[in-house]
């Protein structure tokens, strides 16, 4: 048990949960690694050059952050899609492969050592600045809750197919060389492959078309249920599929790709409009033919398309965008970032892992007459809502500080937050809502013992005030009977 009671600062919006405020009361400094995967490597060990002109082209740490305004700008990150692809090398853990690929938010380059583990995973924000076929890079390995963080620095040297890869502790000036990494390039054995009709996972029926012309692009015609239908999309092969651009809901051009996983066909359209307005990026298409049935529509198609979505208005039923993303054809909103998602497959599903997730059942767990969806699963796992269009992460489990249930109190659904993560102390916070984004009503209670102070005995708490016993007892016996774990 933790001496003193956890208090969070919940803002009656539902929107934002102080959960860093939670966690620093509860666990104090608590080291943060910034990387999602474990690092295998030791760079000192494949250090053996050293870049001959790193001082001519980076200059010291100082410099290169002094040049990133000027240097990072859009033009020289426009220099990445060039270099965008799978770049393949030997290393000490297996074949590694280096990626640079385009997202919603700029560019991602990751370096994986081998299948299991890997160096780092960078975006557009670690990019210092870009010159002289240099890509200069500092990469938070650890971040320490004083804000103290710990860098490495790593120079990627481009030419045509091919990158040098330099690493260095302290600074670019001292970067040493690790390894050189080779473009792969996929030989495609039928260009035509993609040509043919596919069918929605929603609805059943055609809704994604592509035919080849004779100048080897291709048309593209996307039906996406209820949300919106492409039907001047115009595409062509690229090392990452089939690149298209369509005229999207304002009127503006969306740029996206199709890859084929077997007869799936896997479809992301680009941009933080698009996901703005859909709410989800990626897309399942299944292959019914090999013949596409291409509707030829008129100019003013697409106009009509989008007055027709401003008529009717129609959105997807809160079950049936829940069913969306079991099915992995929709992804939910995270809570603490809205321009952050996750799908059902980020959730290690039927795995024998401890922490791994299985869908649960629907319930209405923010008293508004639809249900939630349960994500059983680690320390109580995710609910997750169904609103506006969009699924959305509505709570979800954390730590032994916060193992996520919910019970049945005073005629409504309250969800629960437990901390029994030490001996003598327990706490319980619970958040009634009317729809997810509404909160209506907090209670806070638990009981504390002092090892210091034994002859004070153990406190029982309501909402900051002390109670006895047996009102403690009480109101436990009424909470606790009802409660579901979600675990």
């Amino acid at each position: 048990m933790v001496r003193g009671i956890l208090l969070k600062d919940w803002h009656l919006n539902g929107k934002t949960l102080m959960k860093k405020a939670v966690m620093a009361m509860i666990m104090g400094a608590v080291l943060l690694t910034v990387s999602s995967c474990g690092q295998a490597k030791n760079p000192e060990d494949a250090q053996t050059n050293v870049i001959s002109s790193s001082a001519e082209s980076g200059g010291s740490t100082d410099e290169v952050q002094k040049t990133q305004n000027d240097n990072n700008t859009d033009s020289n990150l426009a220099e990445l899609e060039n270099l965008t692809g799978e770049y393949e090398y030997l290393s000490d853990y297996g074949n590694g492969k280096l990626m640079i690929q385009k997202s919603s938010n700029g560019y991602d380059i990751t370096d994986y050592e081998s299948e299991s583990s890997c160096r780092f995973l960078a975006d557009s924000s670690n990019i210092e600045t870009i010159e002289n076929n240099r890509i200069y890079i500092k990469y938070p390995e650890q971040v320490f809750s004083d804000d103290t963080v710990i860098f490495s620095y790593y120079v990627l040297e481009y030419n045509t197919d091919e990158i040098n890869v330099y690493y260095g502790e302290a600074g670019f000036e001292e970067a040493q060389f690790l390894y050189h990494a080779t473009k792969k390039i996929e030989v495609r054995a039928d260009v035509y492959e993609y040509e043919g009709e596919y069918n929605s996972y929603d609805v059943n029926e055609p809704a994604l078309e592509i035919k080849k012309n004779d100048d080897e692009t291709y048309q593209v015609q996307i039906d996406l249920f209820r949300l919106w239908s492409f039907y001047d999309g115009a595409g062509k092969i690229t090392e990452e599929g089939l690149a298209f651009t369509a005229t999207g809901p304002r009127g503006n051009e969306m740029n996206g790709v199709i890859k084929l996983e077997d007869d799936i066909a896997v479809v992301t359209i680009f941009g933080q409009e698009w996901l703005d307005f859909a709410g989800l990026s990626e897309y399942k298409f299944y292959k019914t033919s090999d013949v596409p049935n291409i509707d030829d529509s008129p100019a003013n198609q697409q106009e009509s398309n989008m007055q027709d979505a401003a008529d009717t208005g129609l959105e997807a039923t809160a079950d049936e965008l829940l069913d969306s993303f079991i099915n992995g054809l929709a992804d939910a909103v995270d809570s603490e970032d809205s321009a952050s998602t996750f799908s059902v497959s980020d959730l290690k599903l039927d795995s024998e892992e401890w922490d791994a997730y299985s869908i649960g059942e629907k319930v209405d767990l923010d008293n508004d007459g639809e249900n939630e969806l349960i994500i059983n699963g680690p320390y109580g796992g995710i609910y997750l809502d169904a609103r506006d269009g969009k699924v959305y992460e509505f709570a979800a489990g954390e730590g032994t500080v916060l193992i996520l249930s919910y019970t049945y109190y005073n005629g409504a659904v309250w969800i629960m937050h437990s901390n029994t993560s030490s001996a003598g102390f327990e706490f319980y916070h619970m958040e009634k809502y009317e729809g997810a984004d509404n909160l209506i009503a907090e209670m806070n209670f638990g009981e504390e013992f002092d090892p210091n102070n034994a002859e004070a005995g153990i406190k029982y708490i309501l909402d900051g005030a002390e109670i006895s016993y047996d009102e403690y007892t009480e109101l436990c016996s009424k909470i606790f009977a009802a409660e579901v774990n979600t675990n």
